[in-house]
């Protein structure tokens, strides 16, 4: 009987091989990643190497050669100041002045690089060198026998060359003594005379011209060459058949910058050359690239023998890690047939599991940005409630806001609206985010959206004092028009205390930006610098909402009708501004939701028109109709049977966040919307019944799961923050501590 593996350990096995052989190739390709990086780096490194060396090289040769010519002009003037070699004196052609001015030239060779230094007045046929006394025929057709110059011109260049120049080396055979090369260097003298009278020739030997660079050290293999400015070859350290080539100088010197490869007869160089800006002479280093790249060459077989053992010793633990790891895989195999419900064998196992894992992943980030999404539309809605006057205490606002992120630290509080151009609407979110950017310190703001496009709502909380928030403001302003360059508007409502009473300081905020085409638009507009308050004595605000009350406490439908009524056609009548209306209505509202409130507990208020609402009418008569409307619903709510009794309500209440406190964007206002209630009236409801707020209690529900899920040491903290509707780790680590006292992982180690 042949015994047989299960089918997923035999598929398994024969995906084995493969993946042994695709983790050796992923191994492989950094490490020639790595090879190749390591090759290129060495090399930048080595040529940068090469061309400080060069760049040092050419320094120092331009030094050297540059600082003989200069030694060579000071000769020349000294000899034409010296007396005894004056026109006049040497044309005695005596002994003792031929004598005399021998001995001042042969003082004058002041470097072993220079062979004899010759002396011509020119028209006549004398020369006086540092050697001895020679006629003009006889110099360069007896004793002198220079390859390139012959007797004639030697003659012709002495008496009339009237700028200094510089021959290029040359064989020069004298008598009884071997042959050398000699560079002669020619000076009119007066050096820059128009109308010189005599000649200064150098003889340089070329062969002591560069020792002062040990070249012998310091250019074993390369070669150093100096031109002039005709491209033509001047001097050489050595002498090679490639400096023969008549395009030499094109080809080292045309185009070259810094650091360049050429090929010649010989092989590959690396040149680098350089302009003297005093001699005007071009300086070239070369040197063999064999030589250049050895080192780079050494480098790289050592590095590519180190990559070579890694990657064996690599293969090897790779195999020893998947054959251990062979039975974890097995598991997962057996386990992604388990939740699939059906076998796998069709497919490669690990292609199971990575779509498995895919599955979990795309869920997990569709999760995420839902969570993003909710987080920024429960954040807009909660500042809604707030500019609404919903909440009582700045406690309630702050233990609500921190789940959104949005905190009030400053009792002070007061709406900013901000209006651009509707010609400039992209400024919108970057204006947006600037005046975000400056809150801070003393001001603490959070945006909420309008709308209207043009503009944007700021609630802030201010801890200053109000000339210190003027201040700041008109400096925000300034800012601002200043960084976007764009007409903006800022209208300021006043601070309250009272968070009932938010909602007025966006009425304000709002009525001052229609006084815009009054006081200019590009401004800071302060309420509490505009006259909006005269109005009617027809119509007293206050005594209307003292009256409102006493009806209200009543609860008579009829009264409560019959009242708004009145106060609406007597408002159409009144002749107040538009503002003392909207103020008027939203007091009135106000009292119609704190009514409902107290007399029948879970009324809906939805229906009655908000703060944002309220402000976008524009006549009397509009405002009017809306409390007319209001209080229609209000006597229906009033009407309605009662709600159940408190015990049963905030059992309901209780099993309701029983049921969803898992959900990432559960909060206390999805309890509020799904009884039908306001926030504030929840809070307020929940705590008188309990003696705790709901969100404490939905804290500790959250905290007991936690607590019960951290016994499990296969659940990773992450995981247990999404099972039990936390939006992040940290804000949960910081929950967590303050309930319990310890954080998650030290109290997992207790409970352990």
């Amino acid at each position: 009987m042949i015994l047989k593996l299960p089918r997923y350990r035999r598929r398994v096995m024969t995906v084995f091989n493969r993946y042994l052989f695709s983790f050796a190739l992923l191994l492989l390709l950094p490490m020639l990643f790595l090879g190749m990086t390591g090759y290129f780096q060495l090399s930048t490194i080595v040529g940068d190497e090469v061309e400080r060396n060069n760049q040092s090289l050419l320094n120092s040769l331009q030094r050297e050669v540059d600082n003989k010519l200069i030694l060579m002009n000071k000769i020349a003037n000294q000899i034409t100041e010296a007396p005894e070699l004056s026109p006049y004196l040497l044309a005695q052609a005596d002994m003792f002045s031929s004598y005399q001015g021998k001995k001042i030239l042969e003082s004058k060779v002041l470097d072993d690089s220079i062979r004899e230094i010759i002396l011509h007045i020119r028209g006549s046929e004398t020369l006086y060198t540092s050697l001895s006394t020679y006629r003009v025929n006889d110099f360069a057709s007896q004793f002198y026998h220079f390859a390139q110059w012959n007797a004639e011109q030697f003659k012709d260049d002495l008496n009339h060359v009237n700028t200094t120049t510089l021959r290029p080396a040359e064989d020069v055979k004298m008598e009884g003594l071997p042959t050398q090369r000699l560079i002669s260097y020619i000076v009119p003298i007066p050096i820059r005379n128009q109308q010189p009278y005599g000649t200064v020739l150098f003889e340089l030997k070329e062969d002591t011209l560069l020792k002062g660079l040990n070249p012998d050290q310091v250019l074993p293999s390369g070669n150093a060459i100096v031109f002039d400015s005709s491209g033509r070859v001047i001097s050489a350290y050595k002498q090679e058949d490639y400096l023969k080539s008549a395009d030499l100088y094109k080809q080292i010197v045309d185009g070259v910058d810094k650091r360049y490869m050429q090929e010649f007869h010989d092989g590959k160089y690396v040149i680098s050359t350089q302009k003297s800006t005093q001699s005007g002479l071009t300086y070239a280093i070369m040197l063999p690239y064999a030589s250049v790249v050895a080192p780079v060459n050494q480098a790289i077989v050592k590095w590519m023998s180190y990559l070579l053992f890694i990657f064996v010793i690599g293969s090897v633990f790779v195999y020893i890690v998947m054959v251990f790891n062979y039975n974890p895989i097995k598991k997962l195999a057996a386990l992604v047939e388990t939740f699939r419900g059906h076998s796998i064998h069709k497919s490669n196992v690990f292609e199971a599991i990575g779509s498995m894992i895919n599955d979990i992943a795309d869920s997990n980030r569709s999760l995420g940005r839902k969570l993003e999404e909710n987080r920024s539309a429960v954040r807009d809605h909660f500042l809604g409630h707030v500019l609404r006057g919903e909440f009582q205490t700045l406690d309630d606002v702050n233990e609500r806001g921190e789940e959104v992120g949005v905190m009030f630290p400053f009792p002070d509080i007061m709406v900013m609206i901000l209006e651009l151009p509707v010609s400039q609407l992209f400024y919108r979110e970057p204006l947006i985010a600037e005046v975000e950017r400056q809150f801070g310190g003393e001001a603490v703001g959070h945006v909420k959206s309008s709308l209207e496009e043009r503009r944007a709502i700021f609630i802030v909380s201010w801890g200053g004092n109000p000339l210190e928030r003027k201040l700041w403001l008109n400096e925000l302003h300034e800012h601002l028009s200043k960084m976007f360059d764009i007409p903006i508007t800022l209208g300021i409502g006043n601070g309250y205390r009272e968070l009932t009473q938010v909602g007025r300081s966006y009425l304000e905020a709002s009525t001052a930006i229609d006084y815009k085409m009054i006081k200019g638009n590009q401004r800071v507009i302060f309420f509490d610098d505009l006259m909006a308050h005269d109005h009617a004595d027809l119509l007293n605000p206050r005594r209307v909402l003292d009256e409102l009350e006493i009806v209200l406490q009543r609860g008579e439908v009829t009264q409560i009708t019959s009242c708004v009524e009145h106060i609406a056609m007597t408002m159409k009548q009144s002749g107040m501004t538009l503002f003392i209306a909207k103020e008027l209505c939203y007091d009135m509202i106000h009292k119609f939701s704190t009514c409902l409130e107290k007399r029948r507990a879970g009324s809906a208020i939805d229906s009655l028109p908000d703060i944002l609402t309220l402000s976008d009418y524009t006549t009397l008569d509009e405002i009017a109709d809306v409390l007319t409307t209001a209080c229609t619903t209000l006597c229906l709510s009033l009407d309605e049977p009662k709600s159940a009794s408190p015990a049963v309500m905030i059992d309901q209440i209780n099993q309701y966040m029983l049921q969803h406190y898992s959900d990432n964007d559960f909060s206390v206002q999805k309890i509020a919307e799904h009884f039908t209630l306001s926030l504030s009236y929840l809070s307020r409801y929940y705590k008188e019944q309990t003696g705790r707020t709901a969100l404490e209690y939905l804290k500790e529900i959250r905290i007991e799961q936690a607590k019960r899920l951290l016994g499990n040491p296969n659940l990773s903290v992450k995981e247990i923050v999404q099972q039990i509707g936390y939006y992040d780790v940290s804000s949960f680590i910081r929950t967590f501590k303050g309930q319990v006292g310890l954080t998650p992982g030290e109290y997992r180690k207790q409970v352990k």
